[in-house]
Formats: C-alpha cells, sequence, structure tokens
C-alpha cells in the first residue's frame, strides 16, 4: 500500500512535464497607425499622429448608425435565422463537447458493476461430478466385498452460482502532459470556434447591409425610371401627332420612339434585379422557401434619406485590427496546434494505468453483503513503445507540419485584415467624393434638359438636342443613385473590417 502511494506521489510531482513547444506570436510589422494615401508618401510621425480619438471599445451593433429600423430588424433576424450562422453555432457547441470530454480524461474513470451468473455444467465436462462419480463406484465396490449394501446415493448437483458487485477505478497518470495538452488543445479550439462564429456574424451583418442598399438602389432607379418611362410616353404622343401633321421630320420620331423601347427594357430589367435582390435579402435573414420564392421584403427609408456616415477620420489605430474576431480565431488555432505537439510527442515515452475495485463476491444472493464477501483488488499497468515503424514519428512530424502552416495562416490572416482596411478605407473615400460628383453632374443635367425643351419650343435648336440632353440625364440620375448605393455598402465594408465598426 506504501508503494502504491509512493507511486502516486511520484507520479503527481512529474505531471508538471509537457512537450509541447512554448507559445510566442508570429511577429510581423505592424503600422501604429492608418494613414491616408497623401500622408504614405512622406511619412513621418507627424503625418500619421492618431487624431484625439476615443477607440476604446468597438460598436458591435454598427449597422445602427444607418438610422434605419428596417435595417435593424433584418440583421437581428439573420443573425438568429441565417443557415450559416446555426452551423457555426453547432462548431462551437461540438467543440465545447470536445472540451469536455478532454477535460474527462484527467481525472480517473469510476464505473459500477454488478454480475450475477447461475450455471449448470455438462455431466460430461463437469470435473466434479467425473470425481464424485469414481469415488461412488469404489465405495459400492468396497461395500460389495465386505457384504455392506450398495450405496445409491446420486451425484452431487451441478447447478450453481456467482452473486458480485463492485465499484470499479482505472487512471491513466499524465506523466507526461498528454491529457493536459489535449484539454488545452480543446479549451483554444473552442475559442477559435467561438470566434470564427463571431466573424461569420460580422460577414452576414455586412451581407444583409449591402442587400438591403442594393434592394433600395433597384427601388430608386425603377421608380425614376417609371416615372421617367411616363414623361417620354406622354411626350411621344404628342411629337406622334406633330409627325402626322409634317412639323417634325421622321429622324425624330424615330428617335423618340426609339427612346421609349428602350426605357420600357430599362424598367424590366430593373424589375429582375430587384427580385434577385429581394430574394439575395431572403436568403440572408433565412426566410421559408415559400417567402424566398413568394415574399416581398419589407423596406424602411428611401436610399437618398439614408444618413452618409462621415470617413474614419487619418491615424486609425492598427489596434483595431488585432480585435478582429478571424484573426484571433487563427491566433487560437495556431495556440491549440502547440498543444498537439506535445500530445503527439508525449507517444514515445510509456503510459502508466492505475487500476483498482472494491465490492462483494458470495455464491448465495442472500450473503452477498455479508462481511465474509468483500472483495479488492489493486495494480497498475505501463506500456512502452518499442517498434511502431514510423507511426509515432510521423504522428510527431505530422502536428509539427501543421504547426507551421497555421503559423503561415495566422500571418496571412493579419496580412489579408491589413488589406481589407486600405482597400475598403479607399474604396469609402473613392465612392463618398464619386457620389458628391455624379449628384452635381446629375442637377446640372437636369438643368440642361430643361433649357434645351425650351430651346426648342422657341425655335433656337433642333428636337436631336432635347433628346440627346433628356439621355443624359437620366444617365446622370441612374449613375448618380448607383454610387449612392456603392457609397453605403462601401461604409458597411469598412466596419466589416474593422471588426465591428468604430
Amino acid at each position: 500500500m506504501k508503494r502504491g502511494i509512493l507511486l502516486l506521489l511520484t507520479a503527481t510531482f512529474a505531471a508538471g512535464c509537457s512537450f509541447a513547444p512554448d507559445y510566442s506570436q508570429p511577429r510581423q510589422e505592424l503600422p501604429a497607425t492608418w494613414c491616408e494615401p497623401s500622408q504614405k508618401k512622406e511619412p513621418s510621425a507627424l503625418d500619421c499622429a492618431a487624431p484625439e480619438v476615443e477607440y476604446a471599445s468597438l460598436s458591435r451593433q454598427w449597422w445602427k448608425r444607418f438610422q434605419d429600423k428596417t435595417l435593424d430588424k433584418l440583421v437581428e433576424k439573420a443573425l438568429s435565422r441565417n443557415r450559416d450562422i446555426t452551423q457555426g453555432v453547432a462548431r462551437v457547441d461540438r467543440a465545447r463537447a470536445v472540451l469536455l470530454a478532454a477535460r474527462g480524461e484527467l481525472f480517473p474513470s469510476v464505473a459500477a458493476q454488478g454480475n450475477g451468473v447461475r450455471s449448470r455444467p455438462s455431466l460430461d465436462t463437469s470435473e466434479t461430478n467425473g470425481l464424485a462419480r469414481a469415488i461412488g463406484g469404489l465405495e459400492n465396490r468396497l461395500n460389495r466385498l465386505e457384504g455392506e449394501p450398495v450405496s445409491s446415493s446420486s451425484a452431487p448437483s451441478r447447478t450453481g452460482a456467482v452473486w458480485s458487485g463492485a465499484v470499479q477505478a482505472a487512471w491513466e497518470l499524465d506523466i507526461w502532459g498528454k491529457w493536459r495538452n489535449t484539454a488545452s488543445a480543446a479549451r483554444e479550439s473552442l475559442l477559435s470556434a467561438e470566434e470564427a462564429q463571431k466573424a461569420l456574424a460580422l460577414s452576414v451583418a455586412g451581407q444583409v447591409c449591402s442587400a438591403y442598399f442594393e434592394l433600395l438602389n433597384c427601388d430608386a432607379q425603377l421608380g425614376f425610371t417609371e416615372k421617367t418611362l411616363a414623361s417620354r410616353k406622354a411626350s411621344a404622343e404628342l411629337y406622334e401627332r406633330q409627325y402626322e401633321m409634317g412639323a417634325i421630320s421622321e429622324l425624330d420620331i424615330l428617335n423618340v420612339r426609339t427612346q421609349v423601347d428602350s426605357l420600357k427594357d430599362s424598367v424590366a430589367q430593373l424589375q429582375a434585379r430587384r427580385e434577385q435582390a429581394e430574394s439575395a435579402l431572403f436568403l440572408l435573414t433565412g426566410a421559408e422557401p415559400r417567402d424566398i420564392y413568394e415574399g416581398v421584403a419589407e423596406r424602411g427609408k428611401a436610399l437618398a434619406s439614408l444618413p452618409a456616415v462621415p470617413q474614419l477620420p487619418a491615424g486609425l489605430p492598427s489596434e483595431l485590427l488585432t480585435r478582429r474576431p478571424d484573426i484571433v480565431s487563427a491566433e487560437a488555432a495556431l495556440r491549440a496546434a502547440h498543444f498537439q505537439v506535445g500530445v503527439a510527442r508525449a507517444a514515445f515515452f510509456p503510459s502508466i494505468s492505475l487500476t483498482g475495485s472494491i465490492g462483494v463476491e458470495s455464491t448465495q444472493l442472500n450473503s452477498l453483503f455479508s462481511g465474509t464477501s468483500e472483495a479488492w483488488s489493486f495494480g497498475g499497468s505501463a506500456s512502452l513503445p518499442l517498434l511502431t515503424f514510423g507511426r509515432t514519428l510521423g504522428a510527431v512530424r505530422q502536428s509539427e507540419a501543421s504547426l507551421r502552416e497555421l503559423a503561415a495562416s495566422y500571418e496571412k490572416t493579419v496580412q489579408g485584415a491589413f488589406r481589407d482596411i486600405r482597400n475598403a478605407l479607399a474604396l469609402q473615400k473613392g465612392m463618398a467624393e464619386g457620389a458628391q460628383s455624379l449628384e452635381r453632374a446629375a442637377m446640372r443635367m437636369e438643368k440642361a434638359a430643361e433649357l434645351a425643351r425650351k430651346r426648342y419650343a422657341a425655335g433656337y435648336s433642333p428636337y436631336l438636342d432635347v433628346l440627346e440632353a433628356e439621355r443624359t440625364e437620366y444617365t446622370a440620375r441612374m449613375q448618380f443613385l448607383e454610387r449612392r448605393s456603392a457609397q453605403l455598402s462601401a461604409i458597411a465594408q469598412v466596419c466589416v473590417a474593422l471588426g465591428g465598426g468604430w
């Protein structure tokens, strides 16, 4: 007993051993701040100095900055019903279950066991009954020689029973850190799954915003096109009468008819595009198949009334990018790979297990719990791999290769984050400037079309000038609406790139 206690204490003392390599975050040269492109030409501490803006926490409900309650409802619906997110939640639950099982390996397994066996062996195969018959035959021969009566006693009963009950325990000592590293790897894998789920939710929210802005853009373009078409039809009827009277040439009336037909085609194309935008939004929000096929998406504010969020200030701290859930997830997966190397290396060393049981055992059920039925056992075993023909070494090299792969994946994730924010900032700035320019152009062309109509009515210019001015006005207005939608989507992309907002 003392030896068992000494062995247990020795194993516990040695349990601090681990073959997992020490973790150190891969080093990369990160900018302390985010600079505007103009500031990058001549980098200096003054150019890239961070402004006095509070960046203590990210806004996790960044879509509310667009001040549209309908958009808020759509995003919340997507976060709770989107099937990709549902799959992500299941992956997190699975990782949590793996961690629970891994932690259980650190402790002994205890089980209760009960047995009851009643048996009757064959007469031919029972050694006891064979011996009894031989002894009985010998006694009868002796009785005949001595004149005694022959015994007619039967053989003893071949039916017997054994009843037992015990509590058994088994424990593999974690001398080399195998199970502790397994549990640590499972813990990091759970963190990686949780952060990957957050990254997925962030991406879905961004997709919902972009799909919603596209839907509003289709509504705005379709409404403007239908209004323009109605006006062109009314004008076309007037010009048809003038053509019949010979007031305008055939060239003019052909241009009028062509413009009307072109607008009809634009209406048809925009209606199809709006249907596609609605179905995409339904899919993102986890709608039922019937709603995807037959439903009409809810609208909130018009595209023109959504607030234009100001651009990010220069000098955005790069610390924000380290909060991106995909970066946190990649680093957690890298840490898990470090622990997996320790698990693989521990296979080179012996495994020691302790087993024990305590219970009762008796041939009579009614005496199973008497004092004489007590039974116990205690033991241990050790195993050391001698020849594995490369299996253990291959497992170690595989885990080390996975470690290098995940290190490169982490570095690429960080690189991708800086690429995303740079592209998103540049896109947002370009879209904002473009939207302002196109809005001014549309207003100018609206005035130009009105002047062309007045000049034509006064006889100073041909009707072709009117058609050209109206066509240019329509194109400029449609381009502005398209750019306005892209500007709002770019703002959403900036929020996603920053891991939730600023």
